[in-house]
């Protein structure tokens, strides 16, 4: 019975090696992309990262992702503006559903996000100008989905990072990236 269990731990130590052999582990992605902000407070804006990640098998990567998003908006009459900026520190994970040269996958992410607000209002017939700012540090994540194609990354992500006062900091971002590294051995 032990000569069995351990060809059997052999066996599956084996399988798994070999079967992550076929690209190399380590890689590092970074992208730039649009972001479209849930709510009614900002326009569109801009979304950017930078992800190192390890291959643990082909299938399945982990990585640590630094993100950051700057959106802006003002109100019809032109008299009140809006701006945030926020960056965030995630734990991600993807699956690969196969390991063709185009890779379709799928994943998720948690993390902390710091979000800076600023706010100004102009009343033009009594000249004043009202500013405030604000900042907050939040648990978030994403879910995304896209695929990998010749070094190259397109990502389709819902990112969720809190609120901050009264305004929600959850967007949808479509990204282009590349990466460098985790190509076939």
């Amino acid at each position: 019975m032990r000569k069995f269990l351990l060809m059997a731990v052999l066996f599956c130590s084996v399988a798994l090696t070999a079967q992550s052999q076929e690209f190399k582990p380590f890689r590092v992605d970074g992208g730039l992309g649009y972001g479209i902000p849930v709510g009614d407070n900002y326009d569109a804006g801009l979304t950017f990262y930078l992800e190192p990640k390890y291959a643990v098998l082909d299938k399945i990567a982990v990585g640590l992702r630094w993100e950051g998003s700057l959106f802006a908006g003002a109100t019809d009459d032109e008299t009140s503006a809006s701006a945030s900026l926020s960056s965030g520190y995630l734990v991600t994970g993807d699956y690969y559903f196969n390991n063709n040269k185009f890779r379709p996958f799928a994943g998720i992410g948690l993390g902390l996000h710091r979000i800076a607000g600023a706010s100004a209002s102009i009343n033009v017939g009594a000249e004043e100008v009202e500013l405030s700012t604000e900042g907050k540090t939040n648990f978030g994540g994403l879910i995304r989905a896209g695929a990998d194609f010749a070094h190259m990354r397109l990502t389709l992500s819902y990112n969720y990072a809190g609120k901050i006062g009264d305004e929600t900091h959850h967007y949808l971002g479509v990204t282009f990236g590349f990466f460098i590294g985790g190509g076939r051995k």
